[in-house]
């Protein structure tokens, strides 16, 4: 699911030429379900598109989808990458689907290659239509934007594979350095707690002053354009196991193209023990700034990581169930929308 930055389309030539800068990436063996309200775009959705073996099984997900779009939009395109067969009868069963649920199917396009056609049905749309990218608007306004689609899935997933060889071998001596350093420092705080009279069961103040400038820095350093060393990875890793810290991350994140940068670079760094709060905190500057694909990938680099993390699990039902990204942060930090 992407809630996508502002593109204008207006024709089945934009609406091809848009897929992939919507998506994130260019699909394959795909079914992109592009939700309107009125003239804007709500969200996309991605379906893997099914053999004609498996169409019975894609009923379900089809119904859910089609349920998904109900919440958020009143007409759906539907655009198949693919072989024809496939794409027609999958999006037959989707638009059954939409149909049944009162959701308006306005356009139904097949795409290969440097071709697409049109599968509404109208006499205009039996032969295939050549496009060039050149010919639309769309990639001006994408660049502009600041939105750059990658070949594949794949290669969005490359985005986030852990560092090797010595890059890996010097990341772990430091952040060991690091945790020595913060346990240290949570040790001294429940032993002045301890000298008191009374148990404390969440951190140390200092350790979350400590981790929330450790945050704040990083941001910091996004906004100039910097990279963080080793070290300071290594801190920012190891600190954002306080949950505290790790909220203040998430909860202060703004979706920005800085902070996907800088959580890509950590989520990259860590360790893998430490990779699932970096992870994570790239899945939300993702789903805030409407990349949805790279949101789902970060979330499924942090459950690898830690099957039992429970923001990983809350950010994959939001993803998902297509929750808007605002009404998603609202009811997690308990604040109301407009």
């Amino acid at each position: 699911m992407v809630a996508p930055r502002t593109l204008r389309l207006t024709s089945r030539h934009d609406i091809v030429v848009a897929v992939p800068y919507l998506l994130g990436f260019h699909p394959a063996n795909s079914l992109v379900c592009i939700a309107l309200d009125d003239k804007l775009i709500r969200f996309v959705a991605r379906l893997e598109l099914p053999q004609s073996s498996a169409l019975d099984d894609f009923a379900e997900p089809a119904a859910q989808t089609a349920v998904l779009m109900s919440r958020y939009a009143s007409a759906v395109i539907l655009v198949g990458y693919g072989p024809a067969d496939h794409v027609s009868q999958a999006t037959a069963v989707l638009t059954t689907a939409l149909h049944a649920i009162d959701i308006d199917v306005r356009e139904v396009l097949r795409v290969d290659g440097d071709r697409y056609w049109c599968l509404c049905g109208a006499p205009d749309c039996a032969d295939a239509v050549a496009y060039h990218p050149s010919a639309s608007i769309v990639p001006a306004e994408a660049v502009y934007l600041g939105i750059a689609p990658l070949p594949d899935r794949p290669a969005l997933r490359q985005l986030i594979t852990p560092v090797t060889g010595p890059d890996r071998v010097r990341m772990r001596a430091v952040t060991e350095t690091a945790l020595r350093r913060l346990v240290g420092m949570l040790a001294d705080g429940r032993a002045g707690t301890a000298s008191g009279g009374h148990q404390q069961s969440s951190p140390p103040e200092k350790v979350v002053h400590h981790g929330v400038t450790a945050v704040r820095r990083a941001y910091a350093c996004a906004v100039r354009g910097d990279v963080l060393s080793d070290d300071d990875v290594a801190w920012l890793t190891a600190v954002l196991m306080v949950p505290e810290v790790r909220d203040h991350a998430w909860t202060t994140g703004d979706g920005s193209d800085e902070q996907r940068r800088l959580w890509i670079d950590v989520t990259r760094r860590a360790v893998p023990e430490l990779s699932a709060a970096p992870a994570c905190l790239l899945a939300v500057t993702a789903y805030l700034g409407g990349d949805g694909a790279l949101a789902n990938i970060a979330v499924e680099r942090a459950l690898n990581a830690d099957p039992d993390y429970r923001l990983a699990h809350l950010l994959g039902h939001a993803l998902q169930a297509g929750v808007p990204p605002h009404v998603w942060r609202a009811a997690a930090t308990g604040t109301t929308t407009d």
